[in-house]
């Protein structure tokens, strides 16, 4: 037996032929805690998260996942995959455990005849639309251009053309992907229909998905941008107005609204950043010039500190929440499903930023409705609502930090708004402290549960990827 060791101590212990022999039978390179990669291997983007993996298999194709994934079953160490490595909870790492590494799986292909496009897992969002925009065609990914393809579209996808076309799962074609005994299969409508349904909106509990098929729309490359921030005295009247004009907003314009305060970002004067405000961010994903008529009522609430809003890039809303989430900063995001915006659900995000405990923090609102969910009948629960709340906690110093409880406060506020439809959670923001994965699962997967509890009991019946917001096959009925 071979002890593999970080600075802090021994990671994992074993035998020394064994993983000499899953060495040689990678295309891709085996990382160790001596490496000199090893500490870009175990780097994520939540701050907060600092896990010592013993391995990490940087692999080259569908046949390194294999044998990765068969390694740390047959050693029963914790398997983690690691996609974008964004998902604000680390389990992208697992500690003591062997890492699946996707970042050289990155390969983009587009047919725009056929308004397709083949993804690999090592993708982020920015990496798809630098090749799809070209073509004036985008899939729907996450929000922000670091947020990467496996995690953002498992979870559902919810991203700048939303309301028009829907979330990255409606988008999407098929799958392949390595199951836990090995197996290369593809998901689609006509392929394994229960694990199709279950990928979409299920997570990585069912595989690692080596290959993603989308389908393409047209959008961009220049659409008409929202950006105006407003200060946080008058914030009432931001909220009212932008309730009103998205109740009947036309499903081509996507917002959200942060209550925060203003980034420190170009173009921002520095006398600005920092500032309390309200923004409201958006899409209009059709023709600019109606856009620009559309979002006035949303640029003339008061005189506002900044307003950037323009004829911009597609591709810039991205490279924006990327600049405005940066790599490394500490994270702790909760989100909450809403029907409607009522009086008192506007309150208590009032209320609570005057309580946030540190100047990053900030409330979101962002507008659902539209064609969400207009794609084959997915696993995501929750694509009839009509806006998701995320709470926000973002800060530098130290770990400890009263955010985790605010975050946890305000969520709980607004999950009692009854009267609001206020239920559930998203995939993406489920905070990040010591979680009770059992009930993030029944927030996010509600009433699909059970089914997806069938499928795991197939595909996965000993519960080799668990680390995510997991469905045990345990529970399957019978």
């Amino acid at each position: 037996m071979t002890s593999y060791k970080h600075p802090l101590g021994i990671v994992a212990s074993l035998p020394e032929e064994d993983v000499k022999e899953l060495e040689e039978g990678l295309r891709g390179d085996l990382i160790l805690p001596d490496n000199e990669d090893y500490e870009d291997a175990r780097n994520v983007w939540n701050g907060l998260v600092n896990k010592y993996p013993a391995l990490v298999v940087r692999a080259k194709g569908g046949a390194d996942v294999a044998r990765a994934v068969g390694f740390a079953t047959d050693h029963d160490l914790d398997l983690a995959i690691r996609g974008g490595a964004h998902n604000q909870a680390g389990t992208a790492l697992a500690e003591g455990g062997l890492v699946v590494d996707l970042s050289e799986m990155d390969s983009v292909s587009v047919d725009p005849d056929e308004q397709v496009a083949r993804v690999e897992p090592g993708t982020r969002a920015e990496d798809v639309l630098a090749e799809t925009q070209p073509h004036g065609l985008a899939p729907p990914t996450g929000s922000a251009g670091d947020v990467g393809i496996p995690g953002s579209t498992l979870g559902g996808g919810i991203g700048w053309m939303r309301r028009k076309h829907g979330l990255g799962i409606d988008a999407l074609q098929s799958v392949e992907l390595v199951t836990a005994d090995g197996e290369l299969v593809k998901a689609s409508p006509e392929h394994n229909e229960d694990l199709f349904w279950a990928v979409r909106g299920g997570g990585g509990n069912f595989g690692v998905v080596t290959n993603f098929e989308f389908d393409l729309y047209e959008v961009g490359p220049m659409v008409q941008g929202l950006g105006v921030f407003y200060p946080a005295d008058v914030a009432e009247d931001v909220l009212e107005t932008h309730r009103e004009v998205m109740v009947d907003a036309p499903e081509e314009l996507t917002t959200i609204l942060l209550r925060g305060e203003v980034p420190n970002l170009p173009p921002m004067p520095d006398e600005l950043a920092g500032t309390p405000a309200v923004g409201i961010l958006g899409c209009y994903a059709g023709d600019p010039e109606e856009g620009e008529e559309v979002i006035e009522p949303l640029r003339s609430v008061a005189e506002p500190l900044i307003d950037m809003s323009d004829v911009m890039p597609y591709e810039m809303l991205h490279d924006l929440g990327t600049q405005m989430y940066p790599w490394g900063r500490k994270y702790t995001h909760r989100s909450v499903f809403l029907d409607e915006l009522t009086d008192e659900a506007h309150d208590i995000i009032l209320e609570q930023m005057d309580e946030a405990p540190t100047p990053m923090d900030a409330i979101g609102i962002w507008s659902m409705g539209g064609n969400i969910g207009h794609g084959p009948d997915a696993a995501y629960a929750w694509d009839d609502k009509g806006y998701m709340i995320t709470i926000e906690g973002n800060w530098e110093e130290t770990a400890n930090s009263p955010n985790l409880e605010w975050a946890r406060e305000t969520e709980q506020l607004l999950r009692d708004l009854d009267d609001a439809g206020a239920e559930g959670a998203y995939a993406g923001f489920t905070g990040v402290e010591e979680q009770d994965w059992e009930d993030w699962s029944e927030q996010v997967y509600d009433d699909n549960y059970d089914r997806l509890a069938e499928v795991k009991a197939e595909y996965d019946p000993d519960n080799v990827f668990s680390l995510n917001v997991n469905v045990d096959p345990a529970d399957r009925n019978g």
